[in-house]
């Protein structure tokens, strides 16, 4: 190999070097990673998001529905009317399910008051923390492939995936419960039964230099 080889190698090894130092050199295996880490947080393959039905505990059941009535407090942030009528919607919807009991116990005016309960189907999907109330969760999360590792952020890279979900009820496939989630795009994919969603795995690095997970796709509660 002549001189004038030896030094545009040279030189090109340098350039590359410069850019990985420039640029960062991640070799993580992250399709490997992520799938390892979904599964550790849902490790039986059934709960890797759980939707809100709404604030009714343990104890609560089994539970009457109500209707609120009267003006809305423009300075309050919170729709108690509206979300009430969304309770007493999910309620029913799930009911048609199979997930809760229906009875009709009384009128409120010329309005039926419903009581209901959870059925064994019910409590199959039933979140056991009770965060926040009663939550039904499903589903598997497998990867398909890594679109892109965003270093945008210094020490916190955004890792952008395709996946695919196993262990989907057939409940969530009634557009009338789906649509109650339309401020989460992935949960009516699911209903809709588009396979590949995206979903985005955020890191932070510790002081070791490795990356500790900050925010996964399982886990989820979608309101």
């Amino acid at each position: 190999m002549n001189n004038q080889k030896i030094k545009h190698l040279v030189s090109s090894c340098s350039l590359v070097v410069l850019l990985s130092l420039l640029t960062g050199c991640d070799n993580t295996d992250y399709k490997t990673r992520i799938q390892e880490e979904n599964d550790n947080i849902n490790p039986n393959g059934n709960s890797a998001i759980c939707l809100r039905v709404g604030k009714i505990f343990n104890d609560m059941y089994p539970y009457t529905i109500h209707y609120l009535e009267g003006e809305i407090n423009p300075k309050d942030p919170y729709d108690k009317i509206k979300q009430n009528n969304r309770l007493n919607l999910k309620l029913s919807l799930y009911a048609k399910e199979g997930l809760f009991t229906e009875e009709l116990v009384g009128y409120d005016g010329d309005k039926p008051l419903y009581r209901y309960d959870l059925t064994d189907e019910g409590r199959k999907y039933l979140d056991k923390k009770w965060w926040g109330g009663t939550n039904f969760c499903f589903g598997k999360v497998v990867v398909e492939r890594i679109q892109k590792v965003d270093h945008q952020w210094k020490d916190m890279p955004m890792v952008h995936f395709s996946y695919h979900m196993e262990n989907v009820p057939n409940w969530l496939k009634n557009k009338d419960i789906y649509s109650l989630y339309k401020g989460n795009g992935s949960v009516q994919s699911m209903g809709e039964g588009k396979r590949l969603l995206t979903g985005i795995h955020y890191y932070s690095k510790k002081s070791d230099g490795t990356l500790r997970l900050r925010m996964s796709v399982s886990g989820h509660y979608v309101l």
